[in-house]
């Protein structure tokens, strides 16, 4: 096992006897010769740890295999017939020239999901220039079915189908090094997938438009700076295909679900954890995409991510549900808001029932510690950790699929001073507190910027002031919403709007 590096939010308690975090969120309880190695990894700000002997590795290994830490690799460039390039497009060919200009020496299979006849000359010209393979397809399939058809092209030539698939979309650009970082992961046989970080780029000049500057820094495709095992419940629970490599072994047959023209990533991806592969996320490798130029072309894009949600829910029942409760959980949230609107008894009653709640929950997080022979004090803590991220989840649905509640909320709470406008300013704040810790980046982004006396980075753009970032993360959180109601009341299927509830605490 090589160093490995303590993935954001891991940390231990009792001196490495417990360690918390992961992708899922879990803890587990360490045996004692593991304890020191885990402390030094899970240390804030140690970096990359190397373990030295067999009990270290072992313990590595479990850190690793947790999503607790992650293995630290140099760079190494792959062999140019270690990765085949597979890239759908539909459209305008004027990416696709911009897109096979930077893989110059790599095997590359463009797929036509048939275009119209103008720009399919295009793309063939584009093609024929750079020398890479061309498949036409005869009907639009949609970018699932493209990357099938790619896939299937790669395994029937002539030469030696490569080990590893890259997935590019045809509006993307990847760094020089993008695959000299992602390759030495698989090194790893349990990885099948690694994602790089995908962010929108400035393609004029100047600080560029304001959509491209929000893209770039807190795009849709974006999943931030922090590296993660990827994991349905975990903190990323799934990599946009936009850019992806793959194991071409780990690949089921076909790898993207047919009919799935939206939301087949988080298909592919949630088949290939249940199956036992490893997904990760490795930010320091960088592919950048091209930002739709309209506010309501990228409002749209955003709602048409939403519509995945129901034929998802179809494929992984339950995983879409916009927040999951348990009883201790839902008093918290009913009494908090009872005692907002109400006055003397009424919010003394309301405050009785949160705390009966929070009560409820510890008790039960002691308890089920204490049977298993764990630290009380990690019961509790789990018990209000499990409560924290049930709020969250709330507020996250209040401007995702509950948007409409959210905005009710909010144009009540601009009424005269009443019972239902305090209740209404309590359902505000519920649902913009999740989004403080991303605006207050921002803000700090913004202000380094103008400070600095550097030009942005072309390919990052000049950071946005944070009131118009959180403006475009709440159209974004909208326009999301809006595809799954969408999706929903045309198909009649609920369960991607109902709350989820637990029949114990958690």
């Amino acid at each position: 096992m090589t160093a490995v590096a303590r993935t954001q939010g891991s940390y231990t308690r009792r001196s490495g006897e417990l360690v918390f975090g992961g992708s899922p969120w879990g803890l587990a309880r360490l045996s004692a010769p593991a304890r020191p190695f885990a402390t030094r990894a899970l240390r804030r700000g140690a970096g990359a740890v190397e373990p030295i002997d067999d009990v270290e590795r072992a313990t590595a290994r479990l850190l690793v295999d947790r999503g607790l830490a992650l293995p630290v690799h140099p760079p190494r460039r792959p062999r140019p017939d270690e990765v085949d390039v597979i890239v759908p497009v539909h459209g305008s060919a004027v990416p696709l020239a911009r897109l096979l200009g930077a893989l110059q020496g790599h095997r590359v299979t463009v797929v036509d999901d048939a275009s119209i006849a103008a720009d399919a000359r295009e793309i063939a010209r584009v093609c024929a220039v750079h020398g890479v393979r061309l498949v036409v397809l005869p009907e639009n399939v949609g970018p699932g079915g493209a990357r099938n058809a790619g896939l299937a092209a790669s395994n029937d030539s002539a030469e030696v189908p490569a080990d590893f698939i890259a997935f590019l979309d045809a509006d993307t650009v990847p760094t020089e090094d993008w695959l000299d970082v992602l390759r030495p992961h698989f090194d790893d046989p349990a990885v099948a997938v690694v994602a790089p970080r995908v962010r929108g780029t400035v393609t004029g000049s100047g600080g560029g438009t304001v959509l491209e500057r929000f893209e770039s820094r807190r795009g849709g495709l974006d999943l931030g700076p922090q590296a993660r095992r990827v994991a349905p419940g975990g903190q990323i629970g799934y990599v946009p295909t936009a850019a992806l490599l793959v194991r071409r072994e780990a690949l089921p047959d076909p790898p993207f679900e047919p009919g799935l023209r939206v939301g087949e990533d988080v298909d592919l991806i949630w088949r290939l954890v249940a199956a036992g592969h490893t997904v990760r996320y490795v930010p320091s490798a960088e592919v950048h995409h091209e930002v739709r130029p309209g506010l309501r072309d990228w409002s749209q894009r955003h709602a048409a991510y939403g519509t995945s949600a129901v034929p998802l829910e179809d494929r992984h029942p339950g995983r879409l549900a916009p927040a999951t409760w348990g009883w201790p959980g839902l008093a918290v949230l009913a009494g908090c808001l009872v005692a907002a609107g109400g006055r003397g008894a009424m919010r003394g009653m309301g405050l009785a029932v949160a705390a009966g709640g929070v009560a409820v929950q510890l008790g039960a997080g002691v308890r089920r510690f204490h049977r298993r022979g764990l630290p009380v004090s990690g019961g509790a803590e789990v018990a209000v950790l499990g409560l924290r991220s049930e709020i969250t989840a709330v507020g996250n649905a209040l401007r995702r699929e509950w948007w409409p509640i959210g905005a009710v909320a909010l144009a009540v709470s601009a009424a005269p001073a009443s019972r239902p406008r305090r209740v209404a300013r309590a359902v505000v704040v519920l649902a913009l507190a999740p989004t403080v810790p991303d605006t207050a980046q921002a803000a700090r982004h913004w202000v380094q910027d103008r400070l600095s006396h550097d030009d942005p980075p072309h390919d990052a753009g000049a950071a946005l002031d944070p009131v118009r970032h959180l403006a475009l993360r709440l159209v974004a959180d909208a326009a999301y919403g809006t595809g799954v109601l969408r999706a929903a009341v045309r198909s009649r299927r609920w369960a991607v709007l109902r709350p989820r509830l637990r029949g114990r605490a958690a």
